[in-house]
């Protein structure tokens, strides 16, 4: 039975503060609040460019090099660019041409985490860091004065895993250090790096920590060598011809 006239109840207003805690239960389960909650910055959520957080036009340039994707195939390579001529005393910075494509045998002495840096926007996670590949020409206990760098970049790194190649620091630790490798990528001479090379620096002393300006970065491609006594047979086999060349 209808009641005419008789008014409807009232609804109470539904309290502000009751939406804010609403709208905020809802942010905190997405993904980007989740992230930011675990402390992580603004500029570590959002990607990075290829030119990274650098504000010098030069430091931009090579951060976009450092980035490139496109591959070194057997017409880019520079056959001139061996762990012999790498290893040559003697100011190195005019010796090649950036943006060569090279490849090199070599033994790898260390890999480790390349840290935060102007071409990962500065990030704190690892898997935004460049991996770095410290080279040697042999297996003997050399220092790092006299070490090469080849540097797997994250870009790189993302590429091949669709591949189902593990390029983490992790998984290129596990699988290549101390072993011998082949490797292929594009040629690149980083400024920074002069004061700390042992083939550029004006004085030398423990900042001293490698021995060229000069590092394949980006790679683009890794291939382990079996047969480790071969390989080092090999470089020192072309070592004696080179000397004894005229």
């Amino acid at each position: 039975m209808h009641l005419l006239g008789l008014a409807a109840p009232m609804r109470r207003p539904i309290p502000v503060w009751l939406f804010g805690a609403s709208f905020l239960a809802i942010l905190a389960a997405s993904p980007l609040f989740a992230q930011s909650a675990k402390g992580a910055s603004t500029k570590e959520v959002r990607e990075c460019p290829p030119q990274g957080d650098a504000t010098k036009a030069s430091l931009k340039h090579l951060n976009e090099e450092r980035a490139r994707l496109d591959d070194v195939t057997d017409d880019d390579v520079d056959d001139s660019v061996t762990m012999e001529e790498i290893c040559e005393p003697g100011d190195d910075s005019l010796r090649w041409q950036a943006g060569q494509g090279v490849e090199i045998t070599a033994y790898v002495v260390e890999v480790h985490d390349g840290g935060p840096a102007s071409s990962n926007c500065h990030s704190s996670r690892p898997e935004d860091h460049d991996t770095i590949l410290e080279l040697a020409p042999d297996a003997g206990g050399v220092d790092r004065s006299h070490r090469f760098y080849a540097v797997v970049t994250p870009q790189w790194r993302h590429a091949v895993a669709t591949d189902h190649l593990d390029w983490s620091t992790g998984g290129l630790r596990a699988h290549y250090i101390q072993r011998w490798v082949t490797i292929r990528g594009w040629l690149l001479y980083d400024p920074e790096a002069e004061k700390s090379s042992l083939h550029t620096a004006q004085l030398m002393g423990p900042s001293v920590s490698r021995m060229s300006a000069w590092e394949i970065h980006p790679v683009t491609a890794l291939e382990l060598e079996d047969d480790v006594l071969d390989q080092q047979a090999l470089f020192y086999a072309k070592s004696n011809t080179s000397s004894s060349a005229p």
